[in-house]
């Protein structure tokens, strides 16, 4: 007998979409918000966590703090996508928006180093770490949730919407820190002003955490889920966990190949969105206020980019697209950042929006490249492990690297190298990888596409 079916998602009410969209995006937001706070007020942070005689010594170190919270992403991404994919992508997200925006918001109230000496450092270390190990389930299961609603010919337009609330993020955190540095004095800066941005996590994480209980879990997951319940799986725990890490140790394949597609977006991410402010001040000689303007108006420019490239996936493929971004970063990354360190708001703002137009066909295409990579009983996992792993060894570095880049070599386009050999990495991934667009999400790994697939 067939196992009775839920209804697909071409039978999704708008209505239901619209919500998925909103409550998977606002939590994504709310996670790039602190990220993007942390790296642009890396200077006033620095000052205030850090012995403050040697400034170079203590932004190092606040990168630092940033890299090293990287470190438990992969655990986080093990937990988090193991649970999701057993019990449910929305018991998760709801858990981990409360968690993350939790520790973001304690952030806000950590006392200076020379309030507290070196306790100062290490509290803000075990908190971003608390933040990290959180946030590496939300990225991934927003992305998840929103593919497994979606209609395949429109899954890159809708699962962009978690790209966009990243881009989001980052454009609050880059506006209020325009706004701080450009009205308030450098003492408000290092008593209060930093704060803002993280206290403002704990009213944004109670609303996501209200979003998300309004949502059903996704068709795709409980469809499995009245499968499994046909075949009296969910009454033999031991047999439903073996099917689990069979169904994981099939899509190690796909994993790697998601890793190093990965690698470009982690680290071209971090290094154009969280490092140029830092960039700018210290190698173009810009203020604080001009060189977030210069951010600002690239992400304007960059959240205009993300849909408009989801959709090219849509129809064009997204190993196509991916493929267009990733060697456009290997030709061009040397100019983008030899034109940076010239200075200039004009100059740099053109030369950052030009960068992420190409960075758009990455940013914008990965997350339903990744879901169409793996089955529903592993997809969550599939998508958080090379996402988390990625974040980890291209994405949190990637600031820190660039600085010492241009210390080693005294050159200010150095970090074009990194951003090079990222894009040659996501390349090889891609020729390794076929084509999935407009293809039915798959309930196994067995299923997925393991053949470039026409498409239209």
């Amino acid at each position: 007998m067939m196992p009775k079916t839920l209804p697909t998602t071409d039978f999704v009410p708008r209505s239901m979409l619209r919500r998925v969209v909103i409550a998977s995006g606002l939590g994504t937001l709310l996670e790039y918000f602190d990220y993007a706070s942390y790296s642009y007020l890396a200077t006033t942070i620095a000052v205030v966590f850090f012995p403050p005689e040697d400034r170079a010594v203590a932004l190092m170190s606040t990168f630092g703090v940033f890299a090293l919270s990287f470190l438990v992403r992969p655990l986080g991404a093990i937990v988090w996508g193991s649970l999701g994919d057993k019990v449910g992508r929305k018991k998760i997200l709801a858990t981990t928006i409360l968690l993350m925006s939790g520790a973001t918001f304690s952030i806000g109230f950590i006392p200076g180093y020379a309030t507290i000496g070196l306790v100062a450092p290490v509290l803000l270390l075990l908190l971003r770490m608390t933040q990290s190990f959180s946030a590496s389930g939300e990225y991934a299961g927003a992305g998840t949730f929103v593919a497994e609603y979606a209609p395949a010919e429109k899954r890159g337009l809708l699962t962009s919407v978690v790209p966009i609330a990243a881009a989001a993020g980052f454009l609050a955190a880059s506006l209020m820190a325009t706004l701080l540095y450009a009205g308030a004095s450098p003492e408000f800066m290092q008593e209060w002003g930093w704060r803002i941005p993280f206290l403002i996590a704990g009213p944004l994480g109670i609303v996501g955490l209200w979003l998300r209980t309004r949502v059903e879990d996704t068709p795709q997951f409980r469809r499995v889920l009245e499968i499994e319940k046909e075949q009296r799986d969910l009454a033999v725990g031991g047999e439903r966990s073996v099917r689990h890490w069979r169904e994981t140790l099939k899509s190690l394949p796909s994993m790697l190949k998601a890793l190093l597609v990965m690698s470009l977006n982690a680290g071209a991410y971090y290094l154009l969105l969280s490092y140029t402010p830092s960039f700018l001040i210290a190698e173009a000689g810009m203020s604080e206020a001009n060189a977030t303007l210069v951010v600002t108006i690239g992400l304007l420019a960059h959240i205009t980019f993300i849909p408009i490239a989801a959709r090219l996936s849509d129809r064009i493929g997204r190993k196509r697209t991916l493929m267009i971004s990733s060697i456009a970063f290997i030709v061009l990354s040397y100019p983008i950042m030899t034109l940076l360190s010239f200075g200039g708001v004009i100059l740099a703002t053109l030369v950052l929006i030009v960068s992420l137009m190409f960075f758009a066909m990455n940013d914008a295409v990965f997350p339903s490249f990744f879901t169409e990579l793996f089955g529903t009983r592993s997809r969550y996992l599939g998508f958080a492990l090379p996402f988390n792993v990625g974040a980890m060894l291209f994405g949190g570095v990637a600031p820190l690297i660039g600085t010492w880049l241009i210390a080693v070599t005294g050159n200010a386009s150095s970090p074009a190298f990194f951003l090079m050999g990222i894009g040659v990495l996501s390349l090889v991934g891609l020729l390794m990888s076929a084509e999935t667009t407009r293809t039915a999400l798959a309930d196994e790994q067995s299923q997925v596409p393991t053949r470039p697939v026409h498409t239209v």
